[in-house]
């Protein structure tokens, strides 16, 4: 039962939603007196994406049981962990997670908690996730923006340029959530949830992928040169692999991190 509950948190699968968090406790590690805060925040934020992918897999057995690739990700879904067993455990991450997270300002707890209600809507009833439109917002809220600002305020402060930087992820976060979905297309529609590309269609939906990758990618050059920006702009009526936009995103990204670090 144990290993079930451990692979319920499904850790492999969000490293990149942690990355958002230390991205921006990395952007600010100069400014720090010392490094207690920067193990809270990692904990915190180990604890929260475990808590979110748990009860995730609490709620979405309808459609993983469908899709043979989630069922093997999702124990509840496989049958080796009961619902409640997963529940409890889904909560016991969220109020250790708090329990770390209320060691640090007020600004952060009050984005912890923030974070946490939002994954928790979007999973659980009202379940966010199957409401068109609400779907990408929230999912790009609370696996993108948020986790970042969580560690960006790790000085006590979001300047311009984080919240900048914070957009920019929160619109690849968007693109980041249609793709998912997509992939899903067919075992939601089994399902009869209605998500975004569902309603939409996979040809818009894909095109909303491109567009929303273009903008961030754009915000992310503009922030270095404003002429930059208009290379990002170009991406949005290009198709380009998936693969290939994930790995500019991090090189960008790196790049800022690189630029806060030497005080540029």
């Amino acid at each position: 039962m144990l290993r079930a509950i451990l692979r319920n948190t499904r850790i492999g699968d969000g490293r990149s939603f942690i990355g958002m968090g230390l991205l921006g406790l990395a952007m600010n590690i100069r400014n720090l007196p010392d490094f207690k805060n920067v193990s809270i925040v990692l904990i915190s934020l180990v604890l929260y994406v475990a808590y979110a992918f748990s009860i995730n897999n609490c709620f979405d057995v309808d459609t993983d049981v469908l899709n043979p690739k989630k069922r093997s990700k999702n124990p509840i879904a496989s049958g080796e962990l009961s619902f409640r067993a997963g529940v409890i455990f889904s909560m016991m991450l969220a109020l250790l997670g708090v329990s770390f997270a209320s060691l640090l300002s007020r600004e952060e707890i009050m984005i912890y908690i923030s974070m946490l209600l939002l994954a928790t809507l979007y999973s659980a009833p009202p379940r966010l996730k199957a409401q068109p439109f609400l779907d990408v917002i929230s999912h790009g809220m609370f696996f993108g923006a948020m986790p970042f600002f969580y560690g960006a305020c790790s000085d006590g402060i979001l300047t311009k340029y984080e919240i900048l930087i914070g957009f920019a992820i929160l619109t690849y976060s968007f693109a980041m959530e249609l793709r998912n979905h997509l992939e899903d297309y067919e075992s939601d529609l089994e399902a009869g949830l209605r998500t975004t590309p569902i309603i939409m269609g996979r040809e818009m939906s894909e095109r909303l992928v491109m567009a929303f990758s273009g903008i961030s990618i754009a915000i992310l050059l503009m922030s270095f040169s404003m002429p930059f920006g208009a290379l990002g702009g170009m991406i949005a009526g290009v198709r380009v692999n998936y693969r290939t936009l994930d790995w500019v995103v991090t090189f960008l990204l790196t790049l800022h991190v690189v630029k806060t670090l030497l005080g540029a």
